[in-house]
This record gives C-alpha cells, sequence and structure tokens, in this order.
C-alpha cells in the first residue's frame, strides 16, 4: 500500500511514536505527565481519532 502523507500527519505520527517513549521511561515519563494537562490529552486524542478514521478509509479503499 503506497500511503502519501501530509507534513502534518507525518509530524502527528512522530508525536505519537514519541508518547510511547515518553510514557515508559523513568524522566521521560515524569516530564510526559507534566505535559499532559486536559487540554493536551484532549488535542491528541481528537487527533489519533482523525489519523484513525483516515487509516480505516485507506483500508477500505484497498
Amino acid at each position: 500500500m503506497n500511503m502519501k502523507l501530509t507534513e502534518k500527519q507525518e509530524d502527528m505520527f512522530e508525536t505519537i511514536s514519541d508518547f510511547n517513549m515518553e510514557a515508559r521511561y523513568g524522566d521521560y515519563k515524569y516530564t510526559f505527565e507534566l505535559k499532559c494537562t486536559d487540554e493536551y490529552t484532549n488535542t491528541w486524542i481528537k487527533n489519533i481519532k482523525e489519523l484513525r478514521k483516515w487509516l480505516k478509509e485507506l483500508l477500505i479503499e484497498k
């Protein structure tokens, strides 16, 4: 499957990948927890749902 990502999508996927690292390791985890305000969390939940919808649409098209 040939996926064309926009720059925004690339940035979002990169940030989401960083979440794994930040939530997993000591100092990163503490810093990540400080960053996760309600607003930040709600924004990223919305972004992730948007990406998920886009990915599902790609799979349906195939």
